[in-house]
Order: structure tokens, then sequence, then C-alpha cells
């Protein structure tokens, strides 16, 4: 066997590289870097003597673009050339980084004036330190590309000469801000400051982590839910080389003071010098399991409990306008449907790992997560240490996630890592978990069973709409602050406010199937039944789907929304964005033969978008996706290119949902094994997809979620019409 052949693709990437240039790239993981020369101003910045600086973007990157967005946000107020940036992000969990979070669209958003104003008052202080060199007023002075320049005599200093004086003074509370007007990075599309590491290879990731004496580890976990071990014999197990314990995972450990449950699944797990010989022990293993009450539960029974929860009364009303009954009464014509859509789950293409040492009362993570915090609640929880004591003894390194998609969110597989790491303590210790762990024992969207009706005027206008929506709820165990709708709808979505007899309700359904986040979790889910009903409501009135929805938005306004995105929804905003997606998508223009477009739009997080879909279906019922176009308003657009990229991953995340991902039941276990019978969209099948981004000069709002759910609703829109029958139910199966 070659050289070549025998090693991967990192190891090969290394001694390529080394042979051809001199450059080493390795892959075990680097000691704690130390700051270099330069002074730090504030938590953000960091100036050396030569002026070059050093930005910390403070939220994990799981793909969105924080890392680049957020350090563009502090060098635009730090008024520096952004060519002089390298930009970090913190290595631990730290609250001098005020917060690290990265989920709910939230990241730019949430960071918006925050980080403005750390650049801002780090631009302060070097203003204050020129003015104080030169015995001049600051008010006289100008910052500049790196630079304080005094504008009466043109006198000059770079920051590097002036960070040493400017970190001894104050930073200022509430320091002025730049109008936007003079903006010289936000709304430039800029490029990922890491494409170059990306692309070669030499980013680290959560299974890149390699430390002195490391253990590997797997585990085997009940195959339904909430199963638990009867027994198990290790022997076969222990005899493999290099396996070094077998011991099993109580369920039972992991619950937070307030006992609200930690859902990690009962199992046992194996322990070796190797991941492969960990994978080979469990194999080994012999384990009789006993089912627990969840083995009952399909998707057949789970269909069956929400279809007769939809044909009562919802267990809550959300919202009741008018009078829904009266109103579908006097009708000149009603419309009945339901929709559905199944489990999913998130699959980042990292599967779930973690890193963990325990020694001497302290817990160290290598954690790569989207939810630091949550990381910490789980590891201090599993190894037993005190809640007040968390902030000193869990320690949570920040590695870089392989995508989250909200799986990511929380924090199971820390709490193993953590648990297990205290059975071997004085040995760091990784937990894997393979595609088939990550698909059979994740943590899933919801199922949702949509019954709609409507009725209709004698103009073919919507004058009564009812909605129930029967789901399990995420929040029901696992957010005690939240009611449990808040996870499965929102009942101000639109068409709500603009059809005079409204009503939304939910019930929720049981189910033992774990539940977690995933992008676009509410609207993704929602919007698709909302979107396609209304379409479905404009071809039986004989209307173009785009003129009811600008027809039922009306004239320009701002009216109350009480879900996530809110306070409030502006109907100019959305129409703009419709109008935008029609013209560019050539809605309303002649399609090929065999294809038909679907249009839909929506309120995601704050942000407006819209979607045109062009499809075609093609013998034995198979479709095709041939172009999306999707238009956008998200506030000020501070990383366009970002946005565009953003917009791109979440058409193709729509297409997945609407035509491939579904997590199916059986005998209480996940059906599904592989990408093999969950497959995701491929290279060759992706579409045309363009982006268009609105210029605004309102706040940011929610990027990275915002694209997908009127891809979906656009996307079944379009295959309703070219297959010429209405599709209600995800994924679509048309043979």
């Amino acid at each position: 066997m070659s050289v070549r052949s025998a090693i991967d693709r990192r190891t090969f990437l290394k001694i390529g590289v080394t042979a051809a240039g001199g450059l080493l790239v390795s892959f075990s993981w680097p000691a704690r870097a130390e700051n270099g020369g330069g002074t730090a101003l504030g938590a953000f910045v960091e100036i050396e003597p030569d002026g070059s600086v050093t930005i910390f973007s403070p939220r994990p990157e799981i793909g969105g673009g924080v890392k680049t967005s957020l350090a563009m946000m502090i060098a635009e107020e730090l008024a520096v050339d952004w060519k002089t940036v390298k930009v970090r992000q913190p290595d631990r969990l730290d609250p001098k980084y005020l917060d690290q979070f990265t989920g709910g669209s939230g990241g730019v958003r949430d960071s918006w004036g925050d980080l403005r104003k750390a650049g801002a008052a780090a631009r302060a202080v070097l203003v204050a330190a020129a003015a104080e060199r030169w015995g001049v007023a600051a008010s006289e002075c100008r910052a500049e590309q790196g630079a304080v320049i005094h504008e009466p005599s043109g006198r000059r200093l770079l920051y590097g000469e002036l960070v040493k004086r400017a970190s001894q003074l104050d930073l200022p509370k509430d320091p002025a801000l730049k109008d936007p007007k003079d903006f010289r990075h936000v709304g430039k599309p800029t490029p990922t400051v890491d494409l170059a590491q990306i692309v070669t290879g030499r980013i680290a990731y959560g299974l890149d982590v390699r430390l002195p004496g490391m253990l590997h580890a797997v585990i085997e976990r009940s195959p339904t839910f909430g199963g638990k071990v009867a027994h198990f014999d290790a022997s076969r197990s222990l005899a493999v080389p290099g396996v070094k314990k077998v011991v099993e995972l109580p369920a039972d450990r992991f619950a937070l003071k307030s006992g609200r449950p930690i859902m990690v699944a009962n199992g046992v797990a194996v322990v070796a010098t190797s991941t492969w010989a960990a994978m080979k022990g469990r194999r080994a293993l012999d384990v009789r399991w006993e089912p627990g009450p969840a083995a009952a539960e399909s998707t057949r029974t789970l269909r069956g409990e929400l279809e007769r929860l939809t044909s009562g009364p919802p267990g809550q009303v959300l919202r009741n306008d008018g009078d829904v009954d009266a109103a579908l009464a006097a009708a000149a014509k009603t419309l009945e449907a339901v929709y559905e859509a199944p489990f999913v789950e998130a699959s980042p293409m990292e599967p779930v790992n973690c890193t963990a040492l325990y020694r001497d009362g302290v817990c160290e993570l290598w954690a790569p997560t989207q939810n630091p915090y949550n990381a910490r609640s789980f590891a201090g929880t599993a190894v037993g240490l005190p809640q007040e004591s968390w902030e000193k003894s869990v320690v949570v390194n920040m590695l870089r996630p392989g995508g989250g998609f909200g799986r990511r969110l929380d924090n199971d597989y820390v709490g193993e890592a953590a648990w297990l790491a205290k059975e071997v303590p004085g040995a760091p210790i990784q937990v894997v978990w393979t595609r088939g762990d990550e698909l059979r024992h994740s943590l899933y969207r919801s199922t949702g069973y949509h019954r709609l009706r409507a009725g209709l005027d004698a103009s073919g206008m919507p004058i009564a709409w009812s909605h129930h929506l029967a789901s399990p709820s995420r929040y029901r165990y696992q957010h005690g602050e939240s009611p449990p709708y808040d996870s499965e709808i929102t009942p101000d979505d639109f068409p709500a406010q603009f059809i005079p007899n409204l009503r939304v309700g939910w019930s929720e359904a049981q189910s033992a199937v774990p539940r977690g986040y995933y992008r676009a979790m509410v609207p993704g889910a929602n919007l698709f039944a909302l979107e396609c009903f209304l379409d479905e409501i404009a071809h039986a009135a004989g209307k173009d789907p785009l003129a009811l929805r600008l027809a039922l938005l009306g004239p320009d306004r701002a009216v109350k929304y009480g879900g996530y995105g809110g306070p409030v929804f502006d109907t100019g905003r959305l129409r703009r964005v419709l109008e935008i997606a029609a013209a560019k998508g050539d809605w309303g223009k002649p399609v090929r033969k065999g294809r038909a477009r679907g249009i839909a739009g929506g309120f995601v997080f704050g942000s407006y978008v819209a979607a045109v879909a062009e499809v075609s279906v093609v013998r034995g019922g198979e479709v095709r996706v041939h172009r999306i176009v999707e238009a956008a308003d998200c506030g000020t657009p501070v990383n366009p290119q970002g946005i565009a990229k953003q917009i791109e991953g979440g058409a193709i995340d729509g297409m997945n949902l609407a035509l491939k991902l579904e997590i199916t039941i059986d005998k209480g276990a996940v059906v599904q094994k592989s990408f093999a019978e969950y497959p995701l969209t491929r290279m060759r099948e992706a579409p045309q997809i363009e982006t268009h981004v609105v210029e605004s000069a309102e706040a940011p709002s929610g990027i990275g979620e915002m694209a997908v759910p009127p891809a979906i609703g656009a996307i079944v829109n379009a295959v309703s019409a070219a297959a010429g029958k209405r599709v209600r139910k995800l994924p679509i199966r048309l043979a």
C-alpha cells in the first residue's frame, strides 16, 4: 500500500503542502494561543504596535457567517482598514464576551448594538489618546483607516502609536455611533474571513481534537425511546484490542435542579484507545433491552391521534377574531384541507461529538456547540458539580462545529462525555456519534397535522379562516418558562389580522419521540401549511396567488406581531419582497412546457422573504426543481455576500424538506439509519438559485433561517400546479 493511499485527506494535505512550500498544517489540537504584542481595548479589540488589529467575534460560527459579520460591525465603528484586520473567536466561554450563543437567527440581530458600541468605545479612547498627546480637543480629531487625524493641522497618528495610552483610559459606556451614510464596511459584500482555511481543510473541528492520553467512546443506546438496559454482557467487547472499559450510561442521572429533564438515552458506553476499537467493541456487545412504554408508538398510530385531535375543538384557542363559525356558515364557498409535516432530524455533516476531561473537581470540555452555556449546564449536572461553581468548575473550550441547524443547541452529547470523563478521571475522552446514532437517537423537529378551513365571499376573498394544529410540543419538557404551544405555532402569522373572522388553535399530542430544535423550526412547518392553503384558496376563487396575497395585505402599515421577530409586522416590507421575487422570478410570464411556478412568502424571525420556484414533474412522479428566486428584506444588510449564501443554503434546505426528509417511527424506534434512507439534496440536483437583498436602513433582523419556509411553500405550490393535483403532505410523494 502506498503512503498516499494509506493516509487520510488531512494528513495528505499536511504532507503535500509541506513538500510544496514548507507550510505545516497540524491537526493535533493546538495549545491555547497567547496574546501577541498587542494591547487590548475592551474584550473585542486588540491592536499591535504596528497598527494591525485583531477583532474577537464572540458567537460560535456554524456556517452562517457570524465570524465575519460581527467583526465587520466592530471594524466599522473602530474605523480601521479591513485588510489589516485579523478575526479570531474566543477560545473559551467567558462572560466578558457578553453572548457566546448562536441560534434563532439572532447572531447579527442581537449583536448589532453591543458590538458596534464596543468598536465605537475603542475608537473613542484612541481619539482621546491622540488629542491628549497633541494637547487639542477630541472634537477636533477624527478616526479613519486605523489612524487619528487632527483636522485643523492635518497631523496623523497610527493606532499602534496610541494604543498603549488608550488602554489606560476608561472606555465610554455610551459612545457615539457612526451615521450609516458613512459606513465603509457594513453593507459591502465581504468574503468569509477564513474561506481559504475552510476549502483547504485547515479548520479544526470537534472531531479533530487530539489530546495526550485521549480515550474514545461510542455508546449503544436504547433502540426504543425511553427503553432501558435490562442486562448486558461486555466480555466479548473487552476482548477487542484497545477496549479499556464498558460502562452503563444511566439516563436518570441527567436532570437539572429544576426537575426539567435532559434528554439523554440509557445505554452502554464502550471506551477504547481509538474510535475504531470502540466501534468494534460496541458491535461485540450483548445487550438485552426493556423496550419501555413507547414501544407501541409508530408514525401510523401518532398520525391517527393527530387526526383525532383536529377532528374536535382545539385544546387551546390562541387567537379568535370575529365569529368564525357564523362567517363559515354564511360564506359563498368553503374549503377544508389537511396539511402534514413529518418529524425531521438536522443531520449536520459533522455528527455531534465532545471531548471531556475530569480532574480534581474540574470538568473541562472541548465542545463544538451552538450553545456553550447549555453545554456547561449539561456537563455540570452530569458530573454532579454544584451549579454555583460552574463558572469555574466547568471549563468550556469553544470549537468550530461542522454545521449546526439547531442540533447543537441541545447538548445531550456533552452530558454524555462529561459523565464518562468522570468514570475515567484524568484521561480526556472523546464521545463520537455515528451517522446512524445521529438519525436514530437525536432530538427531532416535531411532526404537525394542520386542519384548515376557509370561507370565501362572493368575490372570492376569504372572510373566515380556521387553523387547528395538532402536534407534540418541543417545549413541554424542556422549557418550563415557555407555553408549550410556542414551539409549534405562532398565532399572529399572516393571514392573521387580515381576515376578519379568524381562529387559531392548537392541540397537544403525546409522543415519546424527543423533540429538539431545527433550522426555521416553527415557521418551516407552519408557513408551508399557511402559504399552500392560501394558494389553494386563490385557485378555488380563480385568482392569481400573488394578487390574492397583495389584496389581503392591503395598504402599507405596521401591525402588532406577538411572535418571535416582533413586536411589529410591516405589510409594505412583505409586499415589496413578494413583488421583487415575482418580477425576478418571471411570475405571470409564460413557462416552458411541462413546467410550473409557485410563489410563497412570509415574516420569518423579523425578516421579510418571498420565493418563486420553477419545477417540472417527470415520468414516475419525480420532481425536478429548476430555479428558485428569493427576495429578502432583513434590515441593514451587514454583509450582502453572507446573506446571499444564507439564502442559497436556506433554499436548498427548503428543497430537502419539500422533497426528501422524513423521520418515521415503528415500534417506538426510528426507522432511518443512514443517508441512504434519509437523503439530502445532491449537487447534481441543485437548481439555479437567485438572491435579491433589499437595501434597508432598519436594524438587522434574522438571516440564517429566513429562506427555508418560502422555499418549501413555493416548491409545493409549483409542484401542485405542475402535477395538476394539490400536494398537502411533506415530503412530496407523487408516485
